[in-house]
């Protein structure tokens, strides 16, 4: 019996995951190791052991179906909410083996793990979005992968360039997006689109092209900038999501890229890799955030006209901040942009006065805001370059 345990044990060692792991739609089962302290009652520890085993394939689970950045900062909500009730997320365990070694109760199971509940659970605590809210996306995000270099993206016809930045990518899989294949699109892109900055216009017919129900639009850097005195680092991820079907954008994300004053040390990549991939996700719990937000009906809305917007990095910004004022504003979003004058519906806990006076106070680097005109549901505002 020792034998055939301890051989079975190895093979569990020197197995991958994929190998020990029968997917399903909604299962998997795992074969799990699980260990605990014989004490003088055998089959308390036997018990125990099993407890752990189940704990253990559960968290497998989730670490594989959560984001790296989300478990780096909430690893805690994980354990607390997730796993100490494992026995929620598993439909059937079957003990195959145990035995008794150095005080310590050995119990070999095999675990079926109920992915879907799993889901709505991380979903429930903020952990994972609900997939099922997203539709299959594009993305048109270009990258910048090295000083000097030319940014990389598929549309260009360029041979290797994958559907998404690998960051971009692994981000979005990790969140349960599926990414729309691009391999049949390269012959049908316009030479007037090949190139590394897209309009939403533009963007939104590859979308239709690909028969996807989102657009991921933008640019990232995912090297490391050193940053001169007194100046403002490079962005390293400007993204926006489109709604292919309504034509409209439905969230847009800036994120500066950390500053390096001198040569960047060894670390440097990871953090920007840290940012980028941070960006990605914030943008889509900011979508979907708003979609319930727009769902319950909740907050009043408010319809905001920017003129004076020199170009999109300005917008964003000016959108980010207004995201941000988050006692005031529920949501942001965009619903067209041309000729220097951009139109944005809000979603406000507060009067418009309210939220005008708050805006007046914020700091927007290169420009200032001034309030031109304030009506129940309107509100004119004018960016002005400093």
């Amino acid at each position: 019996m020792k034998r055939l345990l301890w051989a079975m044990v190895l093979i569990v060692s020197f197995t991958s995951l994929p190998a020990m792991a029968m997917m399903g739609g909604k299962t998997t089962t795992l074969v799990t190791l699980g260990r605990a302290p014989a004490n003088e009652n055998a089959a308390q520890g036997r018990e125990q052991a099993i407890r752990q085993a189940l704990k253990s394939a559960v968290a497998r689970i989730a670490i594989e179906m959560v984001d790296p950045a989300t478990l780096r900062t909430k690893l805690r909500e994980l354990d607390q909410a997730i796993l100490t009730d494992p026995g929620r997320f598993v439909d059937t365990f079957t003990p195959l083996a145990d035995s008794v070694e150095g005080g310590d109760v050995l119990v070999l199971t095999s675990i079926e793990v109920n992915r879907v509940a799993l889901d709505q659970a991380l979903a429930a605590k903020g952990l994972r979005l609900p997939a099922a809210r997203l539709a299959e996306a594009l993305v048109l995000v270009a990258e910048e992968s090295s000083p000097g270099r030319p940014a990389f993206f598929w549309w260009s016809g360029a041979p290797g360039a994958p559907p998404a930045p690998p960051l971009v990518a692994r981000t979005l899989r990790s969140l349960g997006v599926k990414i729309s294949e691009v391999s049949p699109l390269v012959g049908q892109v316009p030479s007037s689109a090949k190139t590394d900055v897209l309009t939403e216009e533009q963007a939104l017919d590859l979308g239709k092209l690909a028969g996807a129900g989102l657009v991921l639009l933008g640019r990232v850097r995912t090297y490391p900038l050193i940053t001169p005195e007194g100046q403002s680092p490079q962005p390293v991820a400007q993204l926006e999501l489109l709604d292919v079907k309504e034509g409209r954008v439905l969230g847009t994300d800036e994120v500066e890229g950390p500053i390096y004053r001198g040569t960047p040390g060894p670390e440097a990549s990871q953090e920007v890799a840290k940012a980028v991939q941070g960006a990605v996700r914030r943008l889509l719990e900011k979508v979907t955030g708003a979609e319930k937000e727009t769902g319950e009906g909740k907050s009043g809305e408010l319809t905001m006209v920017v003129t004076g917007v020199r170009n999109l990095g300005q917008l964003y910004r000016f959108e980010k901040v207004l995201a941000s004022l988050s006692s005031m504003v529920a949501s942001v979003r965009r619903n067209s942009l041309g000729a220097g004058e951009a139109t944005l519906t809000l979603k406000i806990k507060a009067p418009p006065s309210e939220l005008a006076d708050l805006l007046l106070l914020q700091q927007f680097k290169e420009f200032l805001v001034n309030v031109v005109e304030i009506e129940p549901e309107m509100m004119k505002v004018v960016l002005i370059p400093r």
